[in-house]
């Protein structure tokens, strides 16, 4: 029976892996196809590679840009919220003071609160301060959204490492700041890949709040713009699937080095604790 048990295992999660894989190299197989074979066969294998059709898709429908714009509002947005979520974590994990849990909760109910229930005001704030149609508004609303997920996280994980540590930095002559940047941060980077790869994740596949805060074609992200290839009366499907593919590969990728720094950093964290 033990012998059994491993096997089922990995033939379920072979299965599992096929179902999710399936329609992803589908996808990538279509995007090699001319127009009326994506029509007329979606689920055959291509008898000519027509490499045209990310060029096409890459020119036409201004790819270039849009991955520019998508990258600077998912950089900074994850900075923004690494930064201002791993201090006030700290704080909140490590300080006793007169609203400490107060402010704990406020950042806890962003948890029950889904910030698309907020858009019109949102949307009118961002008018008030004329930031309609720049990145910026963008990457304010994502560091928003992301900052109550993060600080539950990362207060968490801070309140499992041994005040120790701290207390034998503080020891030392290290202010609280050198002990936050030098002893706690050094600690939680699993906990900080965690934040990082999934708000980059969010941000770069975001669509909501970009369709609403940017209609400049210069200002717009990935995920809207390739918008672009679908009309109201036909759609470019030899332009539109090679731009789905070229918007996936980098979230691809960034998974796949954040996912093995992810699981380096929790071994050398458990060995440190």
């Amino acid at each position: 029976m033990q012998t059994k048990r491993p096997v089922i295992s990995y033939v379920l999660l072979a299965l599992y892996a096929l179902i999710v894989l399936l329609p992803l190299l589908d996808l990538v197989s279509m995007s090699f196809k001319d127009l009326p074979g994506i029509i007329s066969h979606p689920f055959s294998i291509p008898t000519s590679i027509q490499w045209s059709n990310y060029a096409d898709a890459w020119s036409e429908g201004n790819i270039g840009t849009f991955l520019v714009n998508t990258a600077i509002v998912a950089v900074v947005s994850v900075v923004i919220i690494v930064v201002c979520s791993s201090m006030a974590a700290y704080v909140i994990a490590r300080f006793e003071f007169r609203g400490n849990q107060l402010i704990y909760l406020t950042f806890l109910a962003g948890l029950a609160l889904p910030i698309q229930m907020i858009a019109v005001p949102l949307f009118v704030l961002m008018k008030q301060l004329h930031m309609l149609d720049s990145l910026l508004s963008v990457i304010l609303v994502y560091s928003a959204s992301g900052l109550s997920f993060s600080v539950f996280l990362l207060v968490n994980f801070i309140r499992s490492v041994p005040k120790d540590l701290e207390e034998a930095a503080l020891l030392d002559g290290a202010s609280h700041f050198q002990t936050f940047y030098r002893v706690i941060l050094p600690l939680v980077r699993p906990a900080l890949s965690t934040v990082a790869l999934l708000n980059f994740v969010s941000a770069w596949n975001g669509f909501f709040f970009p369709l609403i805060l940017l209609s400049d074609p210069n200002q717009m992200t990935v995920a809207v713009g390739v918008l672009s290839f679908v009309g109201q009366y036909a759609t470019q499907w030899n332009l539109l699937l090679p731009a789905l593919v070229m918007v996936m590969l980098p979230t691809v990728i960034v998974f796949i080095f954040a996912s093995r720094q992810f699981i380096r950093n929790m071994t050398e964290g458990a060995i440190k604790l």
